[in-house]
């Protein structure tokens, strides 16, 4: 008899073989699935403002009895403000001699979305520590943001870990000091980082 605890850890993430004569439905609930096709192995991770598919591993190497699937991205919050992305880099460029954090929410009860600046624990020009605000239910971090002083706009190894685990997409800033920014970037899938081309 199976362990409670692996039922319930299976049971937050089941794992499913796509068919391979029949649509696979969409997750239409909130949580993720591991998914075998025959092309790789697949994460599938459905929230209340983003559903996305990410390839997490390749086709096993043997025959199996499924059919392919594609990697997806479905944005479910209508239009991220560009204007909110703008603003941070107007705080980012009044405050250029130190690194700064925010984050852009969503409230899927009303649609609209806030830019909240967050609290620095720790802040220089080189080196950033700071705490996402608490939110109420119903309201999610989309974008996550933080500057890089005079540097460049990059993802470190330090960002890479503290994005590991999450669902969301991640904007730094860079050359703060200057009136030509630069930016770097990305949706991050629960450990799976695709670079993007994003312009203020």
């Amino acid at each position: 008899m199976m362990d409670k605890r692996d039922i319930a850890l299976q049971m937050s993430c089941p794992v499913t073989g796509v068919p391979k004569f029949t649509e696979l439905s969409p997750l239409d609930r909130n949580g993720e699935r591991i998914m075998l096709a025959a092309n790789g192995t697949f994460l599938e991770v459905n929230r209340p403002w983003i559903r996305v598919v990410v390839q997490v591993g390749p086709s096993l190497a043997t025959t199996v009895p499924f059919g392919e699937l594609k990697p997806a991205v479905e944005f479910k919050a209508g239009k991220l403000p560009r204007a909110l992305l703008q603003e941070f880099v107007e705080w980012a460029q009044n405050d250029h001699h130190v690194e700064i954090g925010a984050v852009i929410t969503w409230d899927e009860k009303t649609g609209q979305y806030a830019l909240l600046r967050a609290k620095s624990t720790t802040a220089t020009a080189d080196h950033l520590d700071y705490e996402l605000p608490t939110l109420p239910e119903g309201v999610h971090i989309v974008v996550d943001c933080h500057s890089h002083s005079h540097g460049h706009a990059f993802f470190s190894a330090t960002d890479d870990a503290d994005d590991q685990h999450a669902l969301k997409y991640a904007f730094v800033v860079g050359h703060c000091n200057t009136n030509n920014p630069s930016i770097a970037s990305r949706l991050c899938a629960r450990g799976v980082f695709k670079n993007l081309t994003w312009k203020i």
